[in-house]
């Protein structure tokens, strides 16, 4: 018992500088985001229950904006050096030039990105935005403030996609539960605060980002892939992209659904109860999660998938009952999608470490597909109000959740399954590369594998599969099939599960 008691945390539960600014700066940027994109947030939408819903057109060009230039580094990434790699051997002179000038940015992202809300949150509290002059100004606003959102987008992927994952997984969690505290505090200020709060979250954000140079620009060390490798990736970060979309459709359509298909108001005053209720169920979720993963040691991410996926099912679900029970239904879909969002970032950061994927890739098509499903999820909502008329859309209650929860089985049974996850858990205590090769040579080592077994067992244990094995090391597939019965046999294993845990096992020897 004195042992167990002596053994260390396996996740990074300190409180200390660097933690509090990482979370703290995460935080800030999503809180920003989203109190732009929803209904209650920054930039009020026209709600007229019965008469529908106008969402603004900050929300809608924020959204575009952002996932246009987030797939659009998919294009580009292969053009652009990495700012590190192009000066590794340069003097230092050169790369903290290079950094400068990288930070000058940052801040030129953040104060566009501050004013854009300010202007928005004037916009909707001068006038409803029923006037073309505004409907143009308000839109130009949602462009700029997409670029912002893209561009902090990739730049925080950057810190978190190199950081151990023990240090980020906490960092995540913690900053997807604080980002629901301004949303409180919204509810309860007028707008002037909301304008100050519209100014300082980005500001805040860029603040404690500037202060992750080394991290950020260690995201652009990793190594280029093969082109097996990127082949391989792509269905990876495929299939996590579409799961993001599928997720983030479904929350927005459902919000939108609450809002558009049922005839009475949720009184405005309740609205800080629910986003206070958000934050205690989103945090004992995450609690409850990194509590399990600290106590089995493990990196269990199929956990907070399991947990976003219940929630965001019952949020469907609870449609059904928004015509009496709005409130419920409402909070359940925020819910599911302040648990998702952390999920999503852990799976990139799993590419990336498991498959020596490129960062700014996996960052482009996971969150520019989620931006891009919540306007459509949005359209989809209005779209079904429109078959039927205002007056009676009540009746597609039904419908809209049937349509919302086919959709999220799909995502979990079949786009995004949990043995794709077991594929990208390393399940390990020490996240890095060296690690891994560490173990590697100590089985290799204790079970006389041979030398071409022994690198076979280097790509299992990154969960690559035979046909990768076969390109990247130039020999038939027989031949990659026979060395891994072989080295099965040796280990006494059958899968590359039972591998995995293997490695597992190793570290408590």
């Amino acid at each position: 018992m004195a042992e167990s008691a002596a053994t260390p945390s396996f996740l990074a539960l300190r409180v200390n500088w660097f933690s509090v600014k990482l979370s703290l700066g995460i935080a800030a940027f999503y809180s920003w985001v989203y109190l732009l994109f929803c209904f209650e947030g920054l930039l009020r939408d026209v709600v007229a229950y019965g008469g529908g819903v106008v969402h603004d057109p900050v929300f809608l060009c924020a959204c575009i904006t952002a996932s246009v230039l987030l797939l659009v580094v998919l294009f580009v990434t292969k053009k652009r050096a990495g700012l590190l790699n192009s000066v590794e051997h340069s003097e230092q002179k050169a790369l903290t030039s290079r950094v400068h000038r990288w930070r000058i940015a940052m801040v030129i992202f953040a104060v566009v990105g501050a004013l854009s809300g300010v202007f928005g949150v004037f916009l909707s509290a001068v006038a409803p935005l029923g006037q073309t002059g505004l409907q143009v100004a308000a839109a130009l606003a949602g462009v700029v403030a997409g670029v912002f959102i893209a561009a902090f987008t990739l730049e925080w992927g950057e810190v978190v996609l190199a950081l151990d994952m023990r240090k980020a997984i906490v960092a995540l969690g913690v900053a997807f539960c604080l980002q629901w505290i301004p949303f409180v505090a919204v509810e309860l200020m007028g707008s002037i605060f909301k304008a100050i709060l519209a100014g300082a979250l980005p500001l805040l954000s860029c603040w404690c980002l500037l202060g992750f140079s080394e991290e950020r620009l260690a995201g652009e060390e990793t190594p280029r892939m093969s082109k097996a490798a990127q082949s391989t990736d792509k269905r990876l970060v495929g299939r996590v992209a579409l799961a993001s979309f599928a997720f983030s459709f479904v929350a927005q359509f459902t919000w939108t659904c609450n809002v558009v298909m049922t005839t009475e108001p949720l009184d405005q005053s309740l609205f800080w109860v629910v986003f206070a209720l958000i934050f205690v169920v989103t945090a004992l979720s995450v609690g409850v999660v990194l509590a399990l993963m600290n106590r089995w040691r493990a990196y269990r991410i199929e956990l907070f998938y399991r947990v976003a996926f219940v929630f965001s099912m019952a949020g469907s679900a609870a449609l059904g009952l928004a015509a009496t029970h709005l409130l419920f239904s409402y909070a359940l879909a925020y819910i599911a999608y302040a648990l998702i969002m952390p999920t999503m970032w852990m799976l990139a950061w799993s590419i990336v470490f498991m498959r020596n994927g490129k960062s700014r890739p996996v960052i482009g098509w996971v969150f520019g597909l989620q931006y891009l499903g919540l306007p459509l999820g949005f359209a989809a909502a209005r779209g079904m109000q429109s078959l039927v008329g205002i007056t009676v859309s009540y009746t597609m209650l039904p419908y809209a959740t049937l349509l919302a929860t086919v959709l999220l089985a799909l995502a979990y049974a079949f786009v995004l399954p949990e043995r794709t996850l077991m594929t990208l858990s390393p399940r390990l205590f020490k996240l890095s590369h060296e690690s891994i090769d560490e173990r590697c040579k100590d089985i290799a080592t204790q079970h006389k594998l041979t030398a071409r077994e022994a690198e076979i067992l280097g790509f299992l244990a990154r969960g690559r599969d035979v046909g990768y094995i076969e390109k990247e090391l130039f020999i038939s597939r027989n031949t990659v099939n026979t060395h891994r019965k072989n080295l099965y046999k040796k280990l006494g294993i059958h899968t590359q599960q039972e591998l995995l845990s293997l490695l597992e096992e190793t570290l408590d020897s």
